[in-house]
């Protein structure tokens, strides 16, 4: 099977267990975009957005450095410039402390530039 990134209002109760290694005790949040990357049905990254700002997202251990992480990105983008939004800011200080480096670090790769206090990509580049 293929990775599936499905966009969602909240988290479907079947992939709940595989969810919650991802969140490692944080817990979304009622009224926000959920984006669920599946592979052959198992929950293997997640992210949520609010308005301009990417909130979270995190990639299961177990299944990073295969793209995941990117394609969860893309399509977290193409949603927001669908919503009409020119640019999306995240904050790494939301990763847990041993892997704020290693976030910040990805979304620069992905295109997000320092502003302010946070990472910041313009949709349009």
């Amino acid at each position: 099977m293929r990775l599936t990134v499905h966009c969602l209002s909240r988290l479907p109760e079947q992939h709940r267990h595989h969810a919650e290694l991802i969140l490692q005790g944080r817990t979304p949040p009622d009224q926000a975009m959920l984006y669920l990357a599946t592979f052959n049905d198992r929950a293997v990254a997640l992210a949520w957005r609010r308005e301009d700002t990417l909130e979270f997202i995190a990639v299961r251990d177990l299944t990073r450095r295969r793209g995941i992480g990117r394609e969860l990105l893309r399509q977290v983008k193409q949603e927001a410039r669908a919503a009409g939004l020119t640019r999306l800011d995240c904050d790494p200080a939301q990763a847990p402390d041993g892997e704020r480096e290693g976030l910040a670090a990805f979304l620069q790769g992905q295109g997000f530039r320092p502003r302010e206090a946070v990472l910041s990509c313009c949709l349009y580049e």
